[in-house]
């Protein structure tokens, strides 16, 4: 049950898990904290790193780029984004993003409903970035919360 009266998290609080390394996230909002209403979480961003091309079949998608040059990539469209601006990413839109700037950036990530932020709650609880985390047991998870790999060769 989520407490009605809400809650507030303080700066520099949350759950740390690197997602790979040198590119930790921290969990902010967790959907069970939340109802799965909303999930967000902070993500440093090395130089060159990125996503795969991928979708979320049950969450729209909010990033704020906070700090940093990424190349987002919507569909079929491609675009270039720096520190301030807002992309939004609707539910089953195929979409992928790289930080292309010369330095590491930082992502707020916001997912709603939470649903398919669980995946990367369930994975932290693996104790490892996902590249190490065991790929049949990462595929499942990825699978059974909505999240559907495309490709990685994507530009």
């Amino acid at each position: 049950m989520v407490d009605a009266t809400g809650y507030v998290v303080a700066p520099g609080a949350g759950n740390t898990w690197n997602m790979e390394p040198g590119r930790p996230a921290v969990f902010k909002l967790l959907s069970q904290d939340t109802g799965c209403s909303i999930a967000v979480f902070e993500e440093t961003v090395p130089a060159g790193a990125g996503t795969p091309l991928h979708r979320h079949r049950n969450s729209d998608e909010v990033l704020l780029v906070q700090r940093g040059e990424f190349s987002f990539r919507l569909g079929e469209t491609q675009m270039q984004v720096s520190a301030g601006a807002w992309v939004f990413i609707p539910r089953g839109s195929i979409h992928g993003w790289r930080n292309i700037g010369a330095e590491e950036g930082q992502l707020a990530n916001i997912f709603a409903p939470a649903t398919d932020a669980a995946a990367f709650e369930e994975m932290r609880m693996q104790g490892r970035p996902v590249p190490e985390i065991d790929p049949a047991v990462r595929d499942e998870i990825f699978q059974r919360n909505g999240y559907e790999f495309i490709t990685w060769d994507w530009s």
